[in-house]
């Protein structure tokens, strides 16, 4: 193998030898990886118990209709009444909102607030779904997902509002560990960065939300919709089949998030910047573990300190975040474009990053930890040097094997960014198959600090390559 200690073009080998095309056939499953892997997989399919529906339901309509029993849509309780009905849930409660768009205006937001500090059982959750009326006593989604919100933000919701206040708070608060609930299909526009649903609980008071799904949220103009305090832990949480256009803060933040699932979102920040501290994550997990995100699209979160009038500063705006005291996380089929800083930035130990892409962020992928860390069947495209920061499709400040990706960097960019941070060991990273594309005068390696890159059997701009970067410091 040719090695070079600073940049130099990649030397060209010829066939590989059997010890590295063994090598390449069994990096798939290094470092535990599939042991991992299969572990996603099973928090995917048994976190949670078959829904079987709720055994009563109750049914509530904006003003109520009838003798207001609830035992039917012609009877319906008044929405205002929720609150107390939720405090008499029992395992197997449901509790329906109707809507008749027709008739029906929106719900106001940031008057009232519902509180629900009861829980379901393993076997019999409890429900709290919104819908259009259907039938007699059922509720219905919506056959076309663009139709007016059912929920909105009474006081006006706007940009530079958001900028400027705190805000109002959650409308529904999940209080005292309240387990085994299922919300779902509510339509939404214009919530603070206190979110739709919140589960609190300070630190000094902490508790443990299990068994959580919530389905079917379709959400504009989001400050958050799902918030957590930093006493709350989720765990056995699925979310799923959710989509939010115009998102300030993110989508979702947990503080801590253990063996749970995010998937089928679709999460377009558009590009809103509220200025200041209002920095964009569109999913952050502060600490966890065992966690699967999979089939997520994530869209346009930039925060450039240039819109509020700064001469520079460091541009932000991410995907998915998981911060250092996370482990075993994967990310399976997400794609993220757009992004102000990184598509995936991943401080977690222990991640798997498959069948995964972004397109025109600073970074595709960030990978901080000193852990077993895969990358596999990607492809990360046209990074972006924003701010007096070089664009990389990939930066690694750990350990890290890439497998059969593809990348892709254009002028004034980089394919792969060593990083050397001060509490890490030199980044070391191995690719294995795959290609490495070079437009204009893109390298193929960036050394920030000391670090290793070795590349075996990469094709980069066409040729077949095995080559050696050692970096002493800063150099490409």
């Amino acid at each position: 193998m040719q090695i070079t200690r600073y940049g130099t073009q990649p030397a060209v080998l010829g066939p590989p030898t059997r010890r590295q095309a063994l090598m390449t056939m069994l990096a798939g499953l290094l470092l535990g990886s599939a042991g991992r892997r299969a572990l996603a997989d099973q928090i995917a399919t048994e976190s949670q118990s078959p829904a079987k529906g709720p055994k009563s339901v109750k049914l509530f309509t904006m003003h109520g209709a009838g003798n207001q029993d609830g035992g039917d849509w012609e009877n319906a309780l008044p929405l205002a009444s929720l609150s107390k009905a939720l405090g008499s849930a029992r395992p197997g409660s449901g509790f329906f909102i109707g809507f008749d768009p027709s008739v029906d205006d929106p719900v106001a937001l940031d008057r009232d607030q519902h509180q629900l500090a009861v829980s379901g059982s393993a076997h019999d959750p409890i429900y709290l779904q919104a819908g259009l009326i259907a039938g007699t006593n059922d509720i219905a989604a919506p056959s076309d997902g663009d139709g007016p919100p059912w929920f909105r933000n009474a006081r006006g919701w706007s940009l530079a509002g958001f900028g400027k206040r705190s805000g109002s708070p959650c409308y529904i608060a999940i209080n005292k560990g309240a387990s085994h609930l299922r919300l779902s299909g509510f339509q939404i526009d214009g919530t603070s960065a206190d979110g739709f649903v919140k589960f609190r609980a300070k630190k000094s008071r902490p508790a443990t939300f299990e068994d959580i799904a919530i389905s079917g949220i379709d959400a504009t103009n989001v400050g958050r919709i799902i918030e957590t305090d930093r006493g709350a832990t989720m765990r056995n949480l699925v979310v799923e089949d959710c989509r939010a256009v115009g998102i300030v803060r993110g989508f979702a933040r947990f503080w801590i998030l253990q063996d749970s699932v995010l998937r089928k979102l679709e999460l377009d920040a558009d590009n809103m910047d509220a200025g200041g501290e209002n920095v964009c994550q569109l999913i952050a997990v502060s600490s966890g573990e065992n966690l699967l995100f999979e089939d997520i699209t994530l869209r346009n979160a930039v925060n450039d300190p240039r819109n509020s009038g700064k001469k520079k500063g460091y541009v932000q705006g991410d995907g998915i975040v998981c911060e250092r005291k996370t482990r075993a996380v994967t990310i399976r089929r997400c794609h993220g474009s757009g992004m102000g800083d990184g598509a995936f930035d991943i401080k977690s130990d222990n991640v798997v990053i498959e069948d995964s892409s972004s397109d025109g962020c600073k970074f595709g992928a960030r990978i901080w930890s000193e852990s077993d860390n895969v990358i596999r069947r990607c492809e990360f495209r046209n990074p972006k040097s924003i701010g007096g920061i070089t664009g990389a499709c990939i930066e690694a400040c750990g350990r890290l094997e890439i497998v059969d990706t593809k990348l892709h960097a254009g002028p004034g960019t980089v394919a792969i960014k060593l990083h050397k941070v001060k509490k890490n060991d030199n980044p070391i990273v191995h690719m294995r198959g795959g290609s490495i594309q070079l437009d204009g005068d893109a390298k193929a390696a960036v050394g920030i600090g000391p670090g290793v890159l070795e590349l075996h059997q990469v094709a980069v701009n066409g040729v077949m390559t095995d080559h050696r970067y050692v970096f002493d410091k800063e150099q490409q």
